[in-house]
Parts: C-alpha cells; sequence; structure tokens
C-alpha cells in the first residue's frame, strides 16, 4: 500500500517534514500538496525555498496536484458559492465550506489515480488536540492515518520540532480570500504580501456582483475598510475537512 504524505503548507504538514528527513517518520511514497488556484504566496515561498530542498535531501520530490483536476471553481455547478463566506441574508452567519473538498481532497485523489495508485495510506496532520476530527475516508481504496496523534504531538510540540531545526515558522497555509482568516493573519497578507491582498480585495469585488450579501470578513463590510487593527482570534476557524492550515 503506497504511503502518501498530504503536504498542507502548515506548521503540522512543516513538522512532519522534519521528522521525516531526520528519519523519525517513515519516507513517504508520494508527498502531495493540491494547488487550490488561489493558495497564498506565503505557502508556495516556504516549499520552495525550505521544504522542498529538506525532502530532497532524503530523496523525496514533492508533487502539486494541479487545479485544472478540480470539476467546479468558485461557484458549484448549481451556482453556490463555494467558500464559506460571511452573509447578511436571511440574518447573518457563514455559509457552508465546499472549497476544501472540491479544491483538495477530491483533486488530490485524482492526481493519485491518474499516478496509477489503487490502494493508499493517507497521512493527515492533526495533532492530538484534534483527535475529535478524526473520520475513515470516504472511499474504500483510501485509508487515513494520523502519523503525528501516533507521536503524540501537539501544535506546540511541532512549533518546537521546526525552530529546533533551525526553521523558521510558515504562515497558517490557507487560500488569500479565505474567510477563516481572522485579522492578524489578514494584516499579515495586506501588509506582506500586497499582489494577494489585492487579488482578495478583487475577487470580493468579483463576488459581491453577484451575491451582495456575502462577504469576505467577519464584520461584513468590504474587507478594503474593516478595521483590522484589533486581534478576533474567535474569527479564526477551520473547515470540517480540516485540509487547510495543516
Amino acid at each position: 500500500m503506497k504511503k502518501i504524505f498530504s503536504y498542507g503548507g502548515g506548521r503540522n504538514s512543516v513538522a512532519a517534514t522534519v521528522l521525516i528527513a531526520q528519519g523519525r517518520l517513515p519516507v513517504p511514497d508520494y508527498v502531495v500538496i493540491a494547488d487550490t488556484g488561489r493558495e497564498a504566496q506565503s505557502t508556495w515561498d516556504y516549499l520552495e525555498d525550505i521544504a522542498r530542498p529538506l525532502l530532497a535531501e532524503v530523496g523525496v520530490e514533492v508533487h502539486i496536484a494541479p487545479h485544472s483536476l478540480s470539476t467546479v471553481d468558485l461557484y458549484a455547478h448549481n451556482g453556490a458559492l463555494l467558500i464559506p463566506a460571511y452573509t447578511t441574508l436571511n440574518g447573518s452567519g457563514k455559509l457552508p465550506t465546499f472549497c476544501s473538498t472540491e479544491w483538495k481532497r477530491r483533486v488530490m485523489r485524482r492526481w493519485l489515480r491518474g499516478q496509477g495508485v489503487d490502494e493508499c495510506e493517507m497521512w493527515i496532520c492533526y495533532t492530538i488536540s484534534e483527535v475529535e476530527r478524526i473520520k475513515p475516508a470516504d472511499v474504500q481504496w483510501v485509508t487515513h492515518s494520523y502519523p503525528l496523534v501516533d507521536l503524540m504531538l501537539s501544535q506546540s510540540d511541532c512549533e518546537s520540532i521546526i525552530l529546533e531545526a533551525g526553521l523558521p515558522l510558515p504562515h497558517k497555509s490557507a487560500c488569500w480570500m479565505c474567510p477563516h482568516r481572522n485579522n492578524e493573519e489578514w494584516r499579515v497578507l495586506r501588509d506582506e504580501y500586497p499582489a494577494d491582498w489585492r487579488r482578495a480585495v478583487d475577487l470580493e469585488n468579483e463576488i459581491q456582483q453577484g451575491d451582495p450579501h456575502a462577504w469576505l470578513h467577519g464584520d461584513c463590510v468590504p474587507l478594503e475598510v474593516a478595521d483590522l487593527s484589533v486581534d478576533n482570534v474567535k474569527q479564526h476557524t477551520q473547515c470540517g475537512l480540516g485540509m487547510c492550515w495543516i
């Protein structure tokens, strides 16, 4: 059975990368990251500058499953917006999260099928604080496994592993327009990655042309004028699938 490391670009995935390079985790058959078509530039920079060279030292290549393998983009075939935007329609709340399923999980599976993989053990980098999210795969040819949970590692353990290896901590992996971002993460995008920030602002304007009730920021105001000065940790949530951020 092939071992597949689902590399998400966040701190958990980078910690697993370090453990592979140190021989503390077995070398997987494939390391794959799904390109959502909107992944923040910080994720790609860290992959190219640090994670890819580190894995190359133990003979492992990082593969990118292209966004072209997704059968939908920003909208589902029925016209529904796939990202968890905030909405003021019928009160307030958030739209369901389908983007991670459509742009990550299914894209990665299609890529693996294209490589002839008919049975695999898929590594998902949850930590021990996320054990309640563990669940079996919904297809028979994929078996989920959780190497960081098996090692009883916490999020702080993952950060320590990265720092003790002499590496910088990566930013959390996420699409540049992800509504799950909190104010601190929006500020980083605005101040350090202005091109991604501009894309997010432009995309929100595009979305609003079809749905004036949909917003990227929890205050339900245009992202460009949202007050990002106050930290709002509670705004940060993860999608149910959990393939983002890790």
